[in-house]
């Protein structure tokens, strides 16, 4: 017999513990700053979630991680369901699993740009792969651990993750200078 765990669920109990303790002892000083890091440690408390579906306690040995290292293998992957089935459900399923990929790290490159106030695009880069691979990694061991059920370090997700998280900072680097060049012309014309 086993339990799943929710890594998100517990995490957050004990985040809103810390809060309330932080709160109490620095009032509001730099409220802000500190609201935002609570959203980023929560925002990697579900991703930490939804890369595991729970921890299981005790571990497993039935589980069989895998490895998938074709890149882009989730593009023939579509063309041979829809070969199969055509647009049947596995074929969206796929492709919305494709997406959430992409999706899932957006956040974090928001806040590598805002929280973190990285400005070289290789950097981000780099950071956004490493947690990818990160991510893919610890799904491979904690699988092969039986912590995990069947997850696999899936060269795709690389891929797609990263791409997420660089959208997410491009896009947010184009905002700030938006709002930058917006707040200088506004200064410029009342100025004259």
């Amino acid at each position: 017999m086993y339990s799943f765990y929710n890594v998100a669920a517990i995490g957050t109990l004990l985040l809103v513990i810390y809060i309330l303790t932080d709160f109490f002892r620095n009032k509001t000083k730099n409220i802000l700053s500190r609201l935002i890091m609570y959203t980023f440690i929560f925002y990697l408390l579900n991703v930490a979630q939804i890369t595991t579906r729970g921890i299981v306690f005790p571990p497993q040995n039935d589980f069989t991680p895998g490895l998938q290292l074709v890149p882009f293998y989730f593009i023939g992957d579509w063309f041979n369901l829809y070969y199969r089935s055509g647009f049947d459900w596995f074929f969206w399923n796929s492709v919305k699993l494709s997406i959430y990929n992409v999706i899932m790290l957006i956040p974090l490159g928001i806040y590598l740009s805002w929280l973190f106030k990285v400005k070289r695009l290789s950097k981000a880069i780099s950071v956004v792969f490493l947690a990818s691979f990160t991510i893919e990694t610890s799904q491979l061991v904690l699988g092969y651990l039986g912590f995990v059920m069947g997850r696999t370090f899936n060269v795709d997700d690389l891929i797609l993750n990263t791409l997420g998280g660089v959208t997410g900072y491009l896009f947010t680097e184009l905002v700030k200078r938006f709002v930058k060049g917006s707040v200088g012309e506004r200064g410029k014309i009342t100025g004259n």
